[in-house]
């Protein structure tokens, strides 16, 4: 089952490529695409920052191409062709998504491209932000100055997909919240600040582990479209000056990003109580610098998370430190059955699966439990299959994908000769023989232990009361 992958184009690729452009302009409804602009790029001997190529290859097979340029301070995304069997994988998105860190490399913020309104790869990029600015003008401006760009990689950063946060599942209630208390201000911040309102810089989430605490960070840095850069304790106190050293040195040039999101998870690692861990002071000073720093200049927000809030230092925590104090538990009923639905999407027979049943099976899991319980049931399933498949003639397939759009795997194949151009992501020579069953769910349900026990939820539910703010 090949799955594909994105990789810069190189020259021995221009004939299988040049195939796929006319491949793609000869289909109906495939987009309209300048071969002469896009040839005379390609022929370029390795193409460099100044017309950036990529594409995407499935087994040894080219399925996709995107092709940019610079022009004058702007770039221009010339071309994203997709085979037709391969299309609806995120391809197109994991494309543009690698020829705008190209074009922001080599100087430009703003991105175009002329697309037709309701053409077969408008939905990438849409998905990449893109906005339509009249007819068939999008254009996209990269929420990071070139000039950041150095900064943010060398602190681990990058600009992640809007993606992420469309796809946050079992979090309804945060979520409002954000749109309420952060992204709105940010959006309306003059008339936020006629209404005095001060808009959140600095946001501590805490509750147990697995509950999504990373994911939710991620996914607010894709809301508000800028980058998103992860300090990890364990990579900061490997440094040659120290802990706090490496700390005040990564805030002190983060501080110099236009736009930035700062994320600090399993913060009570270097911020517990001075009274318990009198060594960790010189940290915890640090952090508490920092906060106020944030607070000093628009388009920088901090958000720290722990699994064990009551632990960090009272100074850490007390009000007037973090504008948004969010409690994260693990989802309810209704939460579950979000996150299920996503987890099971690709599954072929999902509309026969007892949701209900699963969802009252799995309370207490968190979202990473979940996960597991679907990874073991697929497992089962496939396992089954495989069995059955090496007592017959036929092969059986199973798929269970995850919702992350650019992660699509697929087993390519036509009129059941695997690795055919034409071939689609799941082939038509192969049929599933045993499809995943709401037992095999139940059974791994069963068999999983939740990560939060009754102990645990009772008190993360005290905390809730006492620390969150909102």
């Amino acid at each position: 089952m090949p799955i594909w992958h994105i990789r810069p184009y190189e020259t021995v690729d221009y004939a299988a490529t040049v195939r796929l452009l006319e491949e793609v302009r000869s289909t109906p409804g495939g987009p309209p695409i300048n071969l002469t602009d896009t040839v005379l790029a390609l022929r370029h001997e390795g193409p460099d920052a100044e017309s950036p190529a990529v594409v995407a290859v499935a087994g040894e097979h080219i399925v996709g191409a995107a092709v940019g340029r610079k022009e004058g301070g702007q770039g221009r995304v010339l071309t994203v062709a997709i085979a037709p069997a391969w299309r609806h994988h995120g391809i197109g998105s994991g494309l543009l998504q690698s020829v705008e860190n190209q074009l922001l490399h080599a100087g430009c913020r703003r991105i175009t491209t002329l697309i037709t309104p309701g053409q077969t790869d408008e939905e990438a990029f849409l998905h990449r932000g893109f906005a339509a600015t009249g007819q068939v003008l999008y254009d996209k401006e990269i929420p990071l100055r070139p000039a950041d760009v150095s900064t943010v990689e060398r602190w681990g950063g990058a600009l992640l997909s809007t993606s992420e946060w469309s796809n946050l599942a079992g979090m309804t209630e945060e979520r409002a919240l954000i749109e309420q208390r952060l992204l709105l201000p940010v959006r309306e911040r003059e008339l936020a600040e006629a209404y005095g309102v001060v808009i959140p810089t600095a946001m501590l989430l805490f509750g147990p582990p697995g509950t999504g605490k990373t994911s939710f960070a991620r996914a607010v840095a894709a809301r508000l479209e800028w980058p998103f850069v992860e300090l990890l304790p364990s990579r900061l106190a490997s440094g040659a000056a120290g802990l706090a050293s490496e700390l005040r040195s990564a805030i002190h040039d983060l501080m110099g990003v236009e736009r930035v999101v700062v994320f600090i998870d399993e913060v009570d690692e270097i911020a517990q109580s001075r009274e318990t861990r009198p060594e960790n002071q010189s940290v915890v000073n640090e952090l508490l610098k920092a906060i106020p720093a944030f607070r000093g200049v628009a388009g920088r927000l901090l958000i720290c998370a722990t699994n064990a809030v009551s632990a960090l230092d009272p100074a850490f925590v007390r009000p007037g430190r973090f504008d948004l104090v969010l409690p994260v538990g693990p989802p309810d009923a209704t939460g579950r059955r979000v996150l299920l639905a996503g987890l099971l999407e690709r599954v072929a027979n999902k509309d026969e699966i007892d949701l209900d049943a699963v969802v009252a099976a799995t309370d207490l899991f968190t979202p990473a439990d979940l996960s597991a319980v679907v990874q073991r049931s697929a497992a089962a399933a496939f396992h089954r299959a495989a069995d059955g498949a090496r007592s017959t003639v036929g092969v059986a397939t199973i798929g269970v994908g995850s919702r992350d759009e650019t992660g699509a795997a697929g087993q390519s194949g036509e009129a059941g000769k695997p690795g055919s151009d034409a071939a689609g992501p799941h082939g038509g020579a192969f049929a599933a023989t045993t499809p995943l069953r709401t037992e095999d769910l139940l059974e791994a349900a069963r068999a999983a232990r939740p990560t939060i026990s009754l102990t645990e939820l009772d008190r993360f539910r005290r905390d809730a009361q006492t620390f969150t703010r909102i």
